[in-house]
């Protein structure tokens, strides 16, 4: 009889060792996350409001010339904290962030073998949900090579998904493709999908040194997706050394997609500020600059005839900024190196050289005595080590110039002579030096062509704003004729999910077709002015000519409309249909609403419940005309003024490819 109790003692030892379960959900309990380890090998799954979203996942590494760190593991320690806690943001969407979490910590061990320890930590949000492991200082692993991240994401449904494909040679810069999830085969994340009654994407949050995740299908019919580490040239995915953390994977979670764009989650997953007080230099605002008559073909970046970064010219952008609010004026061409295809060649950019025809100098100086801010600009065409070896002297050249801020250029298909992606470890340390040479100089960087947004602007918070999408330059040039028309109501859904956009907004004459005889902006005018409110930036350029906005009454609302908020609500949309967002000014009373549609035209009735209760509002409507179509009457608006209670209607218009855009002033 002892011997039989003894026997189920130790089965029952047995089965506990071999399956381990851990539970941590959302403070408001709709989010589930369990973490489950069977035999040694961990595994996630997450469901939301009792239905599945995640169904089991593998997690763990293969670790070049050493086993895979995936089996034989045991928990050695758990840990769990509860955070409720609010943070203020320097510039952004909101002014206070509620950062209000449950945490699970497991710290693994291999059972043999090498022993090695690997910890994971999940934190469970209301809007969502972030992971990563992390490698403790051990002697058995200290400098290693990650071959492969096993992290697994087997969706629970054949989900609706919008997509950009991975490893192409223009990047981010693609239009998004919608498909069944299980017709993607390796794709750039933020990763949208939608099903019955949920709206999911997938991201990463604090991407500091290691490659970007992308999302490669494994198993169509399962729906399974591994992440997919961005490479080196020599194929090693990453580089690491303990002890180290790797970025979070983020799974946002909401009703619909338009709630998606409402959650803090990647920001919440990053380091607060490590730069200290920066209000001397960084200061949201609006810019505009001698670029968008290079991408129509009246100007040229080369030095010559047609140059368009000249002093007189840029007096020109200058003066008419400082009659309006606009802060800073950007010179594209302005230094010496873009003589002739310099995108085709090896880089030959000086960065503290200006080109026959530009005084840096006066033109800095002009800018600076009319209350303004010269721009910077570091193309760098890809070239690294060439940049690398000026950064340190380009960024003093500009604080001695008074200089705050630049705009940052990757143009090529890859990095140093075609070596290295723009996505891989490679380049998320070059722009991590350049982020923090730059703050070191007391200068803000807008940065185009380069790695994706994961919240980083909350610890580096000179880091403004980035492109990383498909941008108004296409509509201008390029040779596939430009962007379609839902473009601009689809990438808020997808790539507006990991942080700002510098789409650059704000075309007013539509006619540039002599030299871009197939080319258009595929917009309204109106929404031109919606865009300013439905795609955050805190840098947003005023992107035409100014003799093309001088004496427009519409330019009033860019005149207006301001790049710092302390509210922000996405109040109403579908992926590539439509959306609608309203924001409140961080430094006044003032609420904005942008409204914008595909090429479909529709009526959206906007409750303005989002004011303050019981107050007046003097509102500004700028609305589509009649007869506007974006495709051959796009600059046919209407300007209209009313009064109205907070809480009251407006019946919105939207032509095909159009919107509108708000003001309300409290009175």
């Amino acid at each position: 009889m002892r011997h039989w109790l003894f026997l189920m003692i130790t089965a029952s030892l047995s089965c506990n060792t071999l399956a381990e379960q851990f539970n941590v959900q959302s403070p408001d309990s709709d989010i589930r996350v369990v973490v489950d380890i069977t035999a040694g090998k961990p595994s996630y799954s997450v469901t939301y409001k009792g239905k599945p979203v995640i169904r089991s996942s593998n997690l763990g590494f293969q670790i070049r010339d050493q086993a895979p760190l995936q089996d034989n593991l045991s928990v050695l320690t758990e840990d769990r904290e509860v955070i409720r806690q609010q943070w203020q943001t320097v510039w952004g969407e909101r002014l206070q962030i509620n950062d209000h979490y449950n945490e699970l910590s497991l710290q693994l061990r291999e059972q043999n073998g090498d022993k090695r320890t690997l910890g994971l930590t999940f934190r469970v949000y209301d809007d969502g949900l972030g992971f990563r492991y992390e490698f403790p200082e051990q002697a058995n692993l200290q400098d290693f090579i990650i071959d492969e991240e096993l992290t697994e994401f087997a969706f629970a449904q054949n989900y609706q998904s919008w997509w950009i494909p991975a490893y192409r040679n223009q990047r981010y810069e693609y239009q998004y493709l919608r498909s069944a999830v299980s017709s993607i085969d390796v794709a750039h994340t933020p990763l949208t999908l939608q099903g019955d009654g949920i709206a999911i994407a997938v991201h990463e949050a604090a991407l500091v040194d290691y490659a970007s995740m992308t999302l490669r299908n494994i198993d169509d019919n399962q729906k399974v997706f591994r992440a997919d580490l961005v490479p080196w040239a020599n194929g090693v995915r990453v580089y690491a050394s303990a002890p180290m953390k790797t970025p979070w994977r983020t799974i946002q979670i909401a009703d619909s997609a338009v709630a998606l764009m409402n959650s803090d989650l990647l920001l919440n997953l990053n380091e607060p500020n490590k730069l200290g007080d920066v209000s001397s230099y960084v200061k949201p605002g609006k810019y505009m600059g001698i670029w968008w008559e290079m991408h129509t073909g009246l100007a040229n970046w080369s030095p010559g005839s047609d140059q368009g970064a000249t002093t007189e010219r840029a007096k020109q952008y200058i003066d008419f900024a400082a009659q309006h609010d606009i802060d800073g004026v950007l010179v594209e061409g302005w230094n010496k190196g873009w003589e002739g295809e310099w995108w085709r060649r090896e880089p030959t950019f000086l960065f503290d050289q200006p080109v026959d025809g530009f005084d840096i100098e006066e033109v800095s100086r002009y800018a600076q005595e009319k209350g303004l801010r010269l721009i910077g600009h570091h193309e760098t065409a890809a070239g690294i080590s060439h940049y690398e070896a000026q950064m340190e002297r380009a960024f003093a050249y500009y604080q001695k110039l008074g200089i705050t801020s630049v705009k940052m250029g990757y143009v090529g298909t890859r990095l140093e002579n075609g070596k290295e992606w723009h996505h891989g470890q490679f380049m998320v340390r070059h722009f991590r030096k350049v982020v923090e040479t730059a703050a070191k100089y007391g200068v803000m960087v807008n940065a185009h062509e380069t790695i994706k947004d994961t919240g980083l602007r909350r610890t580096y918070p000179n880091l403004m704003t980035r492109e990383s999408v498909r941008g108004m330059e296409y509509n201008g040039g390029s040779p596939d004729t430009g962007n379609l028309p839902n473009h601009t109501v689809l990438f808020p859904f997808t790539r507006g999910l990991s942080g700002p956009t510098d789409y650059t907004p704000g075309v007013f004459k539509f006619d540039y077709q002599k030299h871009r005889p197939f080319n258009r902006v595929p917009t309204t005018l109106a929404k031109q002015l919606a865009l300013y409110v439905t795609i955050y930036s805190p840098l947003q350029m005023a992107a035409d000519l100014p003799e093309h906005y001088q004496g427009h009454p519409a330019f009033k609302f860019i005149d207006d409309v301001p790049a710092d908020w302390s509210e922000s609500i996405a109040l109403a949309g579908e992926v590539g249909e439509y959306l609608v967002f309203a924001r409140k000014d961080r430094h006044s009373d003032d609420w904005y609403v942008g409204a914008a549609s595909n090429e479909l035209p529709r009526q959206y009735a906007l409750v303005t419940d989002f004011l303050d209760s019981g107050a007046i509002y003097q509102v500004e409507i700028y609305a589509d005309g009649e007869a506007a179509h974006w495709r051959d009457n796009p600059m046919d608006y209407i300007i209209t003024q009313r009064t109205l209670h907070a809480g009251e209607t407006l019946i919105l218009d939207m032509k095909p490819g159009g919107g509108a855009a708000l003001r309300f002033v409290k009175q």
